[in-house]
């Protein structure tokens, strides 16, 4: 195996806890001879924390904030890296810097990550094979390296901030001249027993993009605000040349009060004993260009003080880290409200692409899985997310106890049992291998999680209540109630509709790959289907619970005899609610395509594009939201991505492109739009696994301009929500490859 007789280093240092001040970087290096007429060399590397590597003073990669986040006594993710060009004959150097990471996070915060089970020095791990003609030679991680944490970053921790002495800084640390005399050496130590190590294959988190300021105001005595005009994911870019000792401070934030001071929105109320998203930077007097390297905050506002002259206007940038994953989609119409809202949505996904699709870059930085099930479809439609959800399925058959139970967020350190779990969280386990299977017909997730979906589902069953209903962990969260966590829609209908859901994806499952699906697991949906109509419908048809998120879910899932009842009391909800949602991030995630399937498209268009609260736009109005918010009500965090399953919607319904359920992967695409009548144009395209379907159309009155492409090897069948086509009347046509014309007429 790879590392298989290769040990991990680390310095010989004693754990702190929540030390504010001195809780340093480590830098390591070691020399190594390399022969004449050696042919490549392949670097295998893995920090249990974060690591940046370096050879002969050149940076290895530009990927930031390796390596992935994992379970650590289960899964370590190294990283592969083709180093040939940096190799010299002769005498070289190699040199790393570690940080903390989630692997020894010292903040005493609600989700423990201070007592996690894997928590110790941070350690390094590397292979280094240089392939000649006739032999491989192997440098590797052991007591030769030296290492030292006299380290030039003093401080740093993931999710607070990290501190610079400039004056400490010498660049040549990773050249081979540097003098290394007092460094010490490191020692060795062992792995746990069931560690697996694992190839990341995903795409890298990078710098993606610099955001210039956009405005800079005085607010206190050498205390001055930054506006880089969009909430981001990532940290300051600072070219200072401040005299030597002086002290900046640089806090983040993403929204300011009316005086010009960053408001945290209450945030930092979880970080009672430690700098909440704070960098700190002792200048040097030499002119530097300085951002941290292990650390990033979610902000759109800088503030930084200790200033000794008023800012010039290029000296601060803001830098927005995430994963580098491509964008795969296009949405543009003529509504500016909804491009800049599904903008927003794209960028509070990036901002969420950690090699874990995290809820927030502010308050927690976690994996809570009820959000990442909310996203996953219009992640999939927007996102080459492969190799993305191949990584962190692995997480979540990680995070998977013994007993089949799951946490709310994945990875974690053991919290998340016990709160923030049931069905709303532990549907990801199923969500993301059947949306994946559907949109790339790639069945390979689906067969390595199918015994998970069994053993969750035993876990599952053995939590059902006297009556046989499903009753435990996150309600229908987030809505606009008085409460997050006080749902009116009863926990016991929506945690056993969500328990109907997986039984029916583990049945389809099965069917899938070939496989027979105990015929207990047959009867327990059947079983399960007939409770809830039973309880929850009533004589006439209609839900018992007029909520929105009851009467969507029903629909949703074909719960019932006869959809007409739940159609109307649907329309009559809507209605009542002023065409504005009032429901959580499930029902939310159920409600447009609940509208959709009862020929409704033109209610869930409504509630997308609602003024006032509780709405989107009310985000843009009073907020000047640049991403989506967590709530709708004021505070917390304004940089989540689980209310964007709108973003999905939009393009399944008003682009209209979508995958064919039955024949997955766009083998035959459904061409389904809807056309609001308050649009007047729409351009938009999706990349499929058979290539690139775009939508446009212009609309005059009744008449409409339709333009469809579908690329080679693709069947498309049309069916126009509310239109018809000009020459036959008909809403329906089949086409196969090309670019098609069509006028239509409005219905």
């Amino acid at each position: 195996m790879l590392f298989n007789k290769i040990k991990f280093i680390s310095a010989n240092r004693e754990l702190k806890d929540n030390d504010n001040t001195h809780d340093p970087a480590y830098m390591f290096r070691k020399i190594f001879s390399v022969e004449k007429g050696f042919k490549k060399a392949i670097l295998y590397t893995a920090g249990l924390g974060l690591c940046y590597h370096y050879i002969n003073g050149f940076s290895v990669s530009d990927d930031i904030l390796t390596p992935a986040t994992s379970d650590y006594t289960k899964t370590i993710w190294y990283n592969k890296y083709d180093v040939t060009s940096f190799i010299y004959e002769g005498d070289n150097i190699f040199a790393s810097l570690l940080g903390n990471g989630f692997f020894n996070e010292s903040l005493i915060t609600p989700w423990n990550y201070d007592t996690a089970p894997w928590r110790e020095i941070p350690k390094l791990i590397y292979r280094l094979d240089i392939y000649y003609s006739d032999k491989t030679v192997v440098v590797e991680s052991d007591e030769s390296c030296k290492v030292t944490d006299d380290c030039y970053i003093t401080y740093n921790q993931l999710r607070s901030g990290e501190h610079c002495d400039l004056r400490k800084y010498n660049h040549t640390w990773t050249q081979i001249n540097y003098d290394d005399s007092k460094w010490e050496q490191p020692v060795r130590s062992s792995k746990p027993d069931n560690l697996v190590f694992r190839e990341l294959k995903s795409q890298p988190i990078r710098e993606c993009e610099i955001f210039d300021t956009s405005l800079i105001k005085k607010t206190f005595e050498n205390t001055y605000l930054f506006d880089v005009g969009q909430n981001i994911s990532g940290y300051i870019r600072i070219e200072t040349e401040e005299n030597c000792n002086d002290h900046l401070i640089i806090r983040y934030a993403e929204s300011i009060n009316n005086d010009g001071t960053l408001n945290l929105n209450k945030m930092d109320k979880f970080y009672k004993y430690s700098d909440f998203q704070t960098d700190k930077l002792i200048c040097s007097g030499k002119k530097t260009i300085w951002s941290p390297r292990f650390t990033y905050h979610g902000f759109r506002y800088i503030e930084i003080s200790g200033l000794s002259e008023e800012p010039e206007k290029n000296m601060v940038k803001a830098v927005f880290v995430h994963q580098d994953i491509e964008r795969i989609s296009y949405f543009e119409c003529s509504d500016e409200l909804i491009n800049r809202l599904f903008k927003m949505g794209i960028n509070a996904t990036y901002s969420n692409l950690f090699h874990i699709p995290t809820d927030c870059p502010t308050r927690e930085k976690l994996g809570w899985t009820n959000d990442a099930r909310a996203s996953c479809e219009q992640m999939l439609i927007n996102f080459n997310m492969k190799d993305f959800y191949i990584k962190y399925m692995q997480d979540i058959y990680d995070a998977m106890l013994d007993n089949g139970a799951l946490p709310g967020i994945i990875p974690t350190s053991g919290w998340g049992y016990d709160w923030g779990s049931g069905p709303i969280s532990s549907g990801i386990l199923f969500e993301i291998p059947y949306r994946y299977y559907i949109y790339t017909s790639d069945a390979t997730l689906l067969k390595n999680s199918y015994p998970f979906f069994l053993k969750h589902l035993k876990y599952i069953e053995g939590r059902k209540n006297k009556e046989g209903f499903i009753a435990y962990g996150l309600c229908d969260w987030a809505g606009p109630y008085e409460h997050l966590e006080k749902s009116p829609v009863p926990l016991q209908l929506t945690d056993t509709i969500m328990y109907y859901a997986f039984l029916s994806v583990a049945s389809s499952s099965a069917d899938i790959l070939g496989l027979s699906l105990e015929n207990k697991w047959i009867a327990e949906k059947e079983n399960i289907r007939a409770k809830i109509m039973n309880k929850y419908i009533d004589d006439s048809g209609n839900c018992i619970v007029d909520e929105q998120t009851a009467i969507a879910m029903l629909i949703f899932y074909d719960l019932y005899e006869n959809i007409d009842p739940l159609k109307e009391q649907l329309k009559r909800n809507i209605e009542k609610h002023d065409y504005h949602h009032y429901c959580g991030m499930l029902g939310l995630k159920h409600l447009y395509e609940a509208l959709t399937k009862c020929s409704l498209s033109e209610y869930a268009y409504k509630i997308i594009t609602a003024n006032g609260y509780p709405s989107y736009i009310d985000w843009i109005t009073n907020r000047d939201a640049t991403t989506l918010c967590e709530t709708f009500q004021e505070s917390n965090s304004q940089n989540h991505h689980m209310w964007s399953d709108f973003m999905a919607w939009l393009m399944k319904n008003v682009s209209g492109i979508q995958p064919n359920p039955e024949i997955p992967g766009f083998e035959e695409t459904f061409i389904n739009t809807y056309f609001p009548s308050k649009l007047s144009h729409l351009s938009s395209y999706m990349m499929t696994p058979k290539g690139k379907v775009s939508v446009s159309w212009v609309r005059a009155g009744n008449e409409i301009n339709y333009t469809l492409f579908i690329p080679k090897g693709m069947r498309a069948k049309i069916k126009l929500q509310n239109a018809v086509f000009h020459d036959s009347g008909s809403n329906s046509e089949v086409c196969t490859d090309g670019i098609f014309n069509y006028r239509l007429s409005a219905i």
